[in-house]
């Protein structure tokens, strides 16, 4: 078949395609991005008004290749759009957004005849067949993903093994699988959160035999109430253990490798509560020091055995103080040198910001300690908001977080000396830069919080360090002592500060959570 102008060759909508791919970034929900980080992911808009230009010919008339593009991408519109301040205030201001089409997230669903319409072209201008696609450098699979959708077939390569599992996850696996039910494993039965939301999904009640009766002459109503019980007589009414699509599947089994998991990591990461009400409220309380939540035989907090003291009728108001859970959601950590005056520990910062989105804004405090041999961290909670406008409010909250580190080096919070970048490169290629725990990531009742570490959680790290070698005696090619090496470059920039090798700390983690799986 002899080749043909393209429409990329003369015409593309990318303004639209701009405006959408910009969209698609905030997009989480069904995502491919959700699957796995990938670096320079391309978005899913751009490939495909891409791939349809590509393959579509030129129809050679301007209004066409114009009325063309806008079927593709639909056209531009402006509207107002609202947004509140920090401050309280609303203000207003013109948004520009696409109409029809089907590149913005969503549309190519909810415009299946649109769509539908463009695979019909792409096969007419191949002679009736589906085009083939190659893409060399797939990464995380946007391209040959759109390809496949547009009714071409796709061939993705890449030599990155991340890479490789993410196309097999994303463009193998649901083809092959699409429209299977398999039955579900025995173990997740158990598990109350996972069947609730599956009988929830799939509208399963629970037997006649326990279900809440109405009164007398009404019909009764089936209730969604003691999962236990289902899990127990889920064969008893439904016949066998039921069946469900791949989804279901990967979330059973990801909660598996959670739950093996969180049963190894449990001793590394502690869980403590804090004595306060759910639903925040103006009522005072006697406030308490946290208390270290003690694990039931599966690893999850025994928040019954801590809060036993109370009774039920006081549980069941929320604006009642008890002890609430705050598992652990990560350790910050910064590294540190020691200052070649004062002989303090420097802590390596650029910013001590923990928190700064919308209203909520949490600050690192440093001061000094005793003896100015090192600092001593703190956690600012509510820091207020200054500066008459956003340059203002913005060269305020630089100055308010800035760490100890800048261009120039790290400056000593001891001292007034300032240890140059290639004073700290010399210490990290000696082997004298450690690290430092400076605070502790929660989940608490409204979201992240944050609090000082405590001396358990130093003296777990410290020794889960130790553990490295002994986690890694049972990986099948031993421990991954393999160099880092500096590229031309210079982009694995952590060469020059002697750090050649994967943290221990990390590799026991990661260890434990592949072989969980």
């Amino acid at each position: 078949m002899n080749d043909f102008p393209r429409l990329i060759e003369f015409a593309f909508p990318l303004k639209q395609a701009s405006l959408d791919s910009v969209h698609e970034k905030n997009v989480r929900h069904g995502h491919i991005s959700t699957l796995h980080i990938w670096p320079a992911r391309r978005p899913l808009a751009a490939c495909r008004a891409a791939l349809i230009a590509t393959l579509l010919p030129d129809p050679g008339d301007p209004e066409k290749r114009r009325e063309l593009c806008e079927k593709i991408a639909g056209t531009v519109e402006k509207e107002i759009e609202k947004k509140k301040k920090p401050d309280g205030s609303i203000v207003e201001r013109e948004k520009e957004v696409t109409k029809g089409g089907i590149l913005h997230w969503g549309r190519e669903t909810e415009n299946a005849d649109t769509l539908e319409w463009f695979r019909q072209e792409i096969r007419k201008a191949y002679g009736g067949r589906a085009p083939k696609v190659l893409d060399p450098f797939a990464g995380g699979g946007a391209i040959p993903l759109e390809a496949m959708r547009l009714g071409c077939e796709a061939t993705a390569i890449d030599i990155n093994p991340v890479a490789w599992f993410i196309l097999k996850c994303t463009l193998e696996y649901p083809q092959k699988l699409a429209g299977q039910k398999r039955p579900l494993p025995e173990f997740i039965l158990e598990d109350k959160e996972f069947m609730e939301a599956f009988c929830k999904a799939h509208k399963i009640f629970l037997p006649a035999k326990h279900a809440k009766h109405a009164k007398k002459g009404k019909t009764a109503q089936p209730q969604q109430g003691d999962l236990s019980e289902l899990s127990r007589h889920f064969a008893c009414f439904a016949g066998n253990i039921p069946e469900a699509d791949l989804a279901w599947h990967v979330r059973a089994w990801g909660r598996w490798v959670l739950d093996r998991a969180r049963r190894e990591l449990a001793q590394f990461y502690p869980t403590y509560a804090d004595f306060e009400p759910i639903q925040k409220n103006l009522r005072p309380f006697e406030r308490q020091p946290m208390r270290l939540v003690p694990l039931k035989q599966d690893a999850t907090p025994d928040m019954d055995a801590l809060n036993a003291e109370f009774s039920e009728e006081y549980l069941a108001s929320e604006t009642n103080p008890r002890w609430v859970a705050k598992p652990t959601v990560a350790y910050l950590w910064a590294r540190t040198v020691t200052c070649k005056n004062c002989r303090a520990t420097i802590p390596l910062l650029k910013t001590r910001w923990l928190c700064k989105t919308g209203n909520r804004r949490v600050l690192l405090t440093m001061q000094p300690n005793a003896d100015r041999s090192g600092v001593v961290f703190g956690i600012a909670e509510n820091v207020p908001i200054a500066g008459g406008n956003a340059t203002q409010r913005k060269a305020y909250e630089k100055q308010l977080g800035a760490g100890t580190m800048s261009r120039s080096g790290a400056s000593c919070p001891c001292c007034p000396s300032m240890m140059t970048m290639e004073d700290i490169k010399l210490e990290g290629q000696a082997g004298r830069l450690s690290t430092l725990h400076t605070a502790v990531a929660v989940d608490g009742c409204n979201g992240k919080e944050f609090r000082l570490p405590t001396q358990a959680e130093r003296d777990v790290s410290t020794r889960a360090e130790k553990l490295g070698e002994e986690v890694f005696q049972s990986i099948p090619f031993g421990v991954p002592t393999e160099r880092i090496r500096e590229d031309a470059k210079r982009n694995t920039w952590c060469v020059q500060y002697g750090i050649d090798q994967f943290a221990r700390s990390l590799r026991n983690v990661s260890f434990r959570l592949s072989r969980a799986s």
